[in-house]
């Protein structure tokens, strides 16, 4: 049994806590920068996906197509069903929320703060990060909408927890391997061990010029030598080591700057495909219907001539009784109403030639309004406009624009009738695209909104008595506008009701003369 005062025991003790000290300030430091380095990398990550996923839904939430924005979200958390995605439009309502459900309550409690930095937050015992940004268009203020994101952090946690063990566990075997080492070896070893422990220490804290002397001359001199050998190596492999490690960092960022570049590049061109992709679907689908039904009532227009030509014939002969006078005018009445009908479905084809000139888009809706107005049935009823101090114009055909603005404009009176609404209120606003190509004319009221917004174009297709309205209404006005190179957007508000968006395209300034027309 070792005595405690002499030199052996207390070299043993001693290389014992300085071996126990060393485990755990290491073991220490080392959980500490891996719990940092992963907090680090993880909100990094998490706030590059979350900006990644902002830049994508923008062109949805401008164009409120929530339809998208569900998909996109269901798809980003397809393999993350532990986390969350909550949008909200321009007026911080929420609009849509996926990840777990027992979640949404909780999330509902948390107040929405758009200031991009990253926080966590514990919702029922489960821990999460979270962001919120706000959905902007490059070069403006405007905030379309909000997103809160959220990421759950207890996969993180648990490898955390596993690492810690694991270097429990590492550094509790180190210790025992090293007090069985230092037992067996400080039977043998005397002064020279502590020349070796200073040398080994200051090598192992990075000092790797440090050298050792001893003139023992015996295996201990030999063990000098062969340290400061190594020593010398280490000091040259540690060199390159670093400046290959330098190299490789660059390497490693700027690639990885290349990818991020290219992925988002990529996600842009997915996103305009297929924004493409659904115009071209609808206009096929538009253009199919309205050939069908223009074609039938192309072959329904010729033995309807005839029949009110025998109608007009029977109807002059003396020898006619008032009885089928009588009856003849009613089948002329149907057969005129016939005749309109299929005046109308002709106006369905997209291909028909319309004569364009410029016009005031602000001075055709202000005469609308008066014209709406003043007639008596609309009376219980408010229309306003908004913003129309700017002139924009356009090119087009007045008498099919004054149509398609009617239209709409009726058929939210008709909403009122419908649905009993004594303050209805019809508001109409007129406005620039952000690129200043398009004008843009929302009509919104408070009538109900649409049940069905997918087949708000399709023919015949109506809410309406079908005695009065043949549900060729908007389809009519959506070829029009695409035959003016633009296109309707419809959406239900938050007022409970509907608002119409018709895009026009804005025309071109004249220039002074041809040459600065084609130098433009």
């Amino acid at each position: 049994m070792l005595k405690i005062n002499t030199l052996r025991s207390k070299f043993l003790l001693s290389f014992i806590l300085i071996s126990l000290a060393n485990i755990a300030i290491s073991s220490f430091f080392i959980l500490n920068m891996i719990h940092s380095t992963n907090n680090r990398m993880t909100q990094t990550n998490f706030v590059r996906w979350a900006k990644d996923f902002e830049a994508m839904v923008e062109p949805n939430f401008i164009y409120f197509n929530y339809m998208n924005l569900a998909s996109q979200a269901e798809e980003i958390l397809k393999e993350n069903r532990k986390d969350f995605i909550m949008l909200f439009d321009s007026q911080d309502k929420e609009i849509i929320y996926k990840g777990p459900d027992w979640l949404q309550a909780e999330i509902a409690r948390y107040k929405l703060d758009t200031d991009e930095h990253v926080r966590e937050a514990v919702f029922d015992s489960q821990h999460y990060t979270l962001i919120a940004l706000p959905v902007k268009v490059a070069a403006s203020d405007t905030v379309w909408g909000r997103i809160l994101f959220g990421r759950s952090n207890e996969e993180n946690r648990a490898i955390i927890s596993e690492l810690r063990l694991f270097i429990v566990m590492v550094s509790a075997v180190l210790l025992t391997v090293f007090i069985i080492i230092i037992v067996i070896i400080n039977k043998k070893l005397t002064q020279p061990i502590q020349l070796l422990k200073n040398g080994l220490e200051k090598i192992s804290y990075g000092s790797f010029s440090h050298r050792i002397k001893i003139n023992s001359h015996d295996e201990f001199s030999y063990l000098g030598s062969q340290f400061n050998e190594m020593a010398e190596k280490i000091e040259s492999m540690m060199t390159e080591i670093e400046s290959t490690h330098k190299e490789l960092e660059k390497q490693v960022t700027s690639r990885t700057r290349e990818l991020n570049e290219s992925n988002k590049k990529l996600q842009i061109a997915m996103q305009e495909l297929r924004d493409t992709q659904r115009h071209i679907i609808q206009s096929e689908k538009q253009k199919s219907l309205t050939a069908i039904v223009s074609g039938f009532a192309h072959e329904i227009n010729n033995p309807l001539t005839g029949i009110l030509g025998y109608v007009d014939l029977i109807a002059i002969r003396e020898d006619a009784s008032p009885y089928v006078k009588e009856k003849l005018s009613s089948i002329q009445k149907q057969a005129v109403r016939i005749k309109n009908i299929i005046d109308q479905l002709n106006q369905l084809n997209p291909d028909m030639e319309q004569v364009k000139m410029e016009i005031s888009l602000s001075n055709l809706l202000e005469k609308l309004i008066k014209v709406i107005a003043n007639r008596p049935e609309n009376n219980d009823y408010t229309i306003v406009k908004n913003n129309f101090n700017e002139d924009i114009t356009i090119r087009g055909n007045h008498f099919a624009l004054w149509q398609v603005f009617e239209g709409i404009v009726e058929n939210a009176i008709e909403a009122f009738r419908e649905n009993n609404i004594h303050d209805g209120k019809i508001a109409i606003e007129l406005k620039k695209s952000m690129d200043e190509r398009q004008a843009i004319v929302d009509i919104s009221d408070n009538g109900g909104g649409f049940k069905n917004l997918d087949k708000a174009f399709d023919p015949f297709y109506t809410t309406k008595n079908r005695t009065q309205k043949k549900g060729i209404g908007l389809t009519i006005a959506y070829n029009i506008i695409q035959e003016h190179q633009g296109n309707i957007v419809i959406k239900n508000n938050e007022l409970n009701g509907a608002t119409v968006s018709v895009y026009l395209k804005i025309a071109e300034k004249k220039f002074k003369n041809q040459n600065q027309a084609e130098e433009k």
